[in-house]
């Protein structure tokens, strides 16, 4: 059990230490999808849907990439001996999340719209693979912003609970 936790461990840090993961994910991902069904997922839509499916993951990836702005800025308003102990240890990979969450969902966003404005035929071909693509990234970035939104928030709730400045810790046994 404890080379299992262990494992886990390591992987949980090279993920979150390590954002630029997410491309190669999201790759394996589209892979497994291909092998198993043989075509992308917009194989069997109509242009004019095609059309709606880019322009809502568009939006949908300018929205998430907002969210991102508001819990960077609850990042650098957030004042108290957690976050501050936070910051030191980890502040170099938190930016570097932030960064990549921002710069993916610009990337998800234009993508779709160069994929929209590309796709001019019958049938996408190549582009279906992009925005394929280009779904999964965002949806795992996604979960990349609801993981350092939950960081954020119980660091948060804990230093304003907390106001004494008891730096223990709590740690929740999760069983799986």
């Amino acid at each position: 059990m404890g080379a299992i936790r262990s494992a886990r461990g390591y992987v949980y840090n090279q993920w979150s230490h390590h954002p630029t993961v997410d491309f190669a994910l999201t790759a394996v991902s589209v892979g497994v999808l291909a092998l198993a069904q043989g075509h992308h997922i917009l194989v069997d839509h109509d242009a004019d849907q095609r059309m709606n499916i880019y322009a809502t993951i568009a939006s949908v990836a300018a929205i998430v990439g907002g969210f991102g702005t508001a819990a960077i800025s609850q990042y650098a308003t957030s004042s108290g001996q957690r976050m501050t102990i936070l910051r030191q240890m980890f502040g170099v990979h938190l930016r570097r999340n932030w960064v990549g969450l921002l710069t993916s969902m610009l990337l998800v966003s234009f993508g779709c719209l160069a994929v929209m404005m590309s796709d001019t035929k019958k049938e996408i071909g190549l582009g279906g693979w992009v925005a394929e693509y280009l779904i999964l990234f965002g949806v795992i970035r996604s979960l990349r912003l609801i993981w350092l939104f939950r960081l954020l928030i119980d660091v948060s709730d804990h230093d304003a609970g907390n106001p004494n400045g008891d730096s223990s810790v709590r740690v929740n046994r999760v069983n799986r």
